[in-house]
C-alpha cells in the first residue's frame, strides 16, 4: 500500500500547498466473500489498508476532535460496506468502500485495498486496490 500511497501523496504535493493523509492499516474481518462455490458460505480473513488525503496542513483550530476530521469515520465505513448484503467480489467491495471513504467534502483522494489472506488452494494473497483523486 505504501508505494501507492506515496504515489499519491507526490502527485498531490505537485499540485497543492500542502495536504495531509490520514490513514487506518490492518484492519482484519472475517467474511463471506467469494465467487467460487467452495467460497460461498465461508469466512475469509480480509485485510482493509485505507489512506485519505486532505488539503492542506494547517494546525487544527483547537486541539479536539471537532476541528479535525474524525477518521474513525475510516472504521466506520469498513463496517457499512461489509455489514449489507453479501458481495462476491473485492472489486465491488473496494469500489463501494472507495466512494464510501471519499465521501467528505474535506477528502480530495483516497486509496483502499482489500487482501484475502488466506486463500484455499493457494500460496500468497489476493487482493484490490484502488484509489480516486476528486477533480
Amino acid at each position: 500500500m505504501e508505494s501507492e500511497a506515496s504515489a499519491i501523496q507526490s502527485l498531490l504535493e505537485e499540485s497543492s500547498g500542502g495536504i495531509t493523509r490520514l490513514f487506518l492499516e490492518d484492519v482484519v474481518r472475517e467474511l463471506d466473500i467469494g465467487i467460487h462455490m467452495h467460497e460461498m458460505g465461508s469466512l475469509q480473513q480480509i485485510r482493509f489498508d485505507v489512506h485519505i488525503w486532505l488539503d492542506g496542513t494547517e494546525m487544527p483550530t483547537s486541539d479536539t476532535i471537532d476541528s479535525v476530521l474524525d477518521y474513525e469515520y475510516l472504521d466506520a465505513a469498513i463496517d457499512r460496506v461489509t455489514s449489507g448484503v453479501r458481495i462476491g467480489l473485492l472489486e465491488t467491495m473496494a469500489s463501494n468502500l472507495l466512494d464510501d471513504v471519499m465521501s467528505p467534502p474535506e477528502v480530495i483522494a483516497a486509496s483502499v485495498r482489500l487482501t484475502k489472506l488466506n486463500v484455499k488452494g493457494f500460496d500468497g494473497k489476493f487482493g484490490c486496490s484502488m484509489s480516486k483523486i476528486k477533480n
